[in-house]
């Protein structure tokens, strides 16, 4: 499963029918497609996509890793790890980060 994660790439703006792009499976058919949902290995890679793509300092969902990655190099993300690392650090802070 790690491995089909690593390799993911965001394919929302293509619609190909009964096709997973979690496991980038394709099925030929939506009675595939949904057998195809059902099974132990779909589960733990949607499982762990939801992992990939949450972001805990910001509680966030985001619904692909290609948007978390995105999200991790905003500014509104890396404010608030400032933020979070001055404050570990005993510094005095103020909303933006700043001593």
């Amino acid at each position: 499963v790690k491995e089909i994660l690593a390799g993911y790439t965001s394919r929302s703006s293509e619609r190909i029918p009964f096709y997973c792009r979690v496991c980038s499976h394709q099925s030929s058919n939506e009675s595939e497609f949904l057998a195809h949902k059902q099974e132990e290995f779909h589960k733990i890679a949607v499982q762990m996509e939801k992992k990939a793509s949450y972001c805990n300092l910001c509680r966030k969902q985001f619904t692909s890793i290609t948007q978390m990655q995105d999200h991790l190099k905003s500014k509104p993300h890396k404010d608030k790890l400032m933020y979070m690392k001055t404050k570990q650090k005993g510094g005095a802070v103020t909303k933006r980060g700043k001593k």
